[in-house]
């Protein structure tokens, strides 16, 4: 199986000194998957959008199971002390679109954004997430939410503010791969065995 990840820096890994981030951690022992972790540093929805056919194209296999995830809203919801990147309304539609689209080119899976340090955007991130929980209901997409577990247990703002303030260590990461993995979308998403 091929699995596409497309998102921002916390599918990328940044802060990782493993460079593993969640999604990495979530696929260990699994040899059969092929990982494209096609994260990119500071992009929101809307440059996920714009990119994410042309990286999936050349990836895209007849001979061999496909699978998308999509993981964002973080830089969507940051700002420079202003507004943020772009208004939530933006975001849900660049979601829509990208959901929509990639479920008609192969299966899709969303992983909720990881909770914030700044306490304004992350009000606006919870926010968001509860949007795109709804949204994937509508769409009939699975949604993994990470963000109320990790905002709770407090070990990823640790890990974060240990590091460059926004980007966990591996500790974190291995926490948010460890509540990808267990999900049972995830499990049933990427064939993985039974425990």
């Amino acid at each position: 199986m091929r699995l596409l990840a497309f998102g921002d820096s916390f599918v990328l890994g940044q802060g990782d000194p493993d460079r593993l981030g969640w999604i990495g951690r979530a696929l260990a022992g699994r040899p059969e998957v092929t990982l494209y972790n096609l994260g990119v540093r500071a992009e929101t929805s809307a440059d996920i959008a714009a990119r994410w056919r042309a990286e999936a194209k050349p990836r895209l296999v007849s001979h061999e199971p496909v699978r998308l995830v999509f993981s964002f809203g973080a830089n969507d919801c940051s700002s420079d002390g202003g507004a943020p990147r772009l208004a939530a309304a933006q975001s849900l539609l660049h979601a829509r679109a990208i959901l929509s689209e990639a479920a008609r080119t192969a299966p899709v899976l969303m992983v909720g954004p990881p909770p914030m340090p700044e306490p304004g955007a992350a009000a606006r991130l919870e926010a968001l997430n509860e949007h795109l929980k709804a949204l994937c209901g509508r769409l009939q997409a699975p949604f993994i939410d990470v963000f109320r577990p990790l905002a709770a247990d407090g070990l990823w703002a640790r890990d974060a503010e240990a590091g460059d303030g926004g980007h966990p260590g591996a500790a974190g990461y291995q926490r948010m791969a460890d509540l990808v993995a267990a999900h049972p979308a995830w499990r049933s998403f990427t064939g993985a065995p039974e425990t």
